[in-house]
């Protein structure tokens, strides 16, 4: 068998602006958008400045139009400016933004809380979005609900996410850590694209650059909250605003400054 062949995007950035689109692109519509229309509410509800945190390439602000996107890639800032011309873009970690003004609404969605790189990591990222927050601003987000059984089932081995024409996108999941109470887990997420030739063989595997994805439960997570000073408004268990449960898969956070 011909070994296959493989290469490592050596640009940081390229999981966000080339993997990341792929990936949402194999999600149905309605999979893709299922956030968007939470935010669209929420940004409807308040005042200005909105501000979306890790805004990327877009996805999500082409429909919400904030008025500053806050992203520590240029290419990706550049890449949203275009499609939200009337977006003030800032180049800047989380944890270390500023804004010329303070906020009236941030959010973050798609799990971008969950990529701050641990704990401590975390709990600068919400100070930062606090100290930019003015009073009685508010931060909406959205994090997955982990389900330890399930993510054990899909340990070190590749899985396809999907397939965009002739791409196939797909990663492996690398457990790092994980907490005797399954409060807080860490795992290492390895991206590939594959390259299928006309009868779907594999012609070359693009790989990326590990993503760190941090798990938290929902009381680890009002622990953060409150410990950063942020007041739990409401927690959700879905975009619809269905209650939290056991069997939710995301929890969708609303809270105030």
């Amino acid at each position: 068998m011909e070994p296959l062949r493989s290469q490592t995007r050596a640009d940081p950035d390229a999981f966000w602006y080339e993997m990341l689109p792929l990936w949402n692109a194999t999600e149905s519509r309605g999979e893709e958008h299922a956030d968007v229309g939470f935010y669209l509410r929420q940004v409807a509800g308040a005042s200005r400045p909105v501000v979306e945190l890790g805004v990327g390439y877009g996805r999500v602000a082409r429909w919400t139009r904030p008025d500053y996107g806050v992203d520590e890639s240029v290419p990706l800032l550049d890449q949203c400016v275009a499609q939200v011309p009337t977006m003030r873009a800032v180049a800047s970690r989380l944890d270390e933004y500023w804004l010329p003004e303070r906020a009236a609404l941030s959010y973050a969605p798609q799990n971008l809380m969950s990529l701050m790189g641990g704990p401590e990591q975390t709990l600068e990222v919400l100070a930062a979005v606090r100290r930019n927050t003015e009073r009685g601003g508010r931060l909406a987000f959205d994090v997955a609900v982990p389900n330890w059984e399930r993510i054990r089932s899909r340990l070190d081995r590749p899985l396809v996410k999907g397939q965009v024409g002739s791409l196939r996108v797909g990663y492996k999941a690398e457990l790092v850590t994980i907490d005797a109470r399954g409060n807080h887990g860490a795992l290492r997420m390895h991206h590939f694209v594959d390259q299928l030739d006309e009868v779907g063989k594999v012609r070359t595997r693009i790989q990326y650059r590990p993503v760190a994805i941090d798990y938290y439960s929902p009381a680890a997570w009002r622990d953060m909250l409150l410990r950063s000073n942020w007041k739990v408004q409401r927690c959700w268990g879905g975009y619809s605003g269905e209650p939290l449960t056991p069997r939710s898969r995301a929890q969708v956070w609303l809270v105030g400054r």
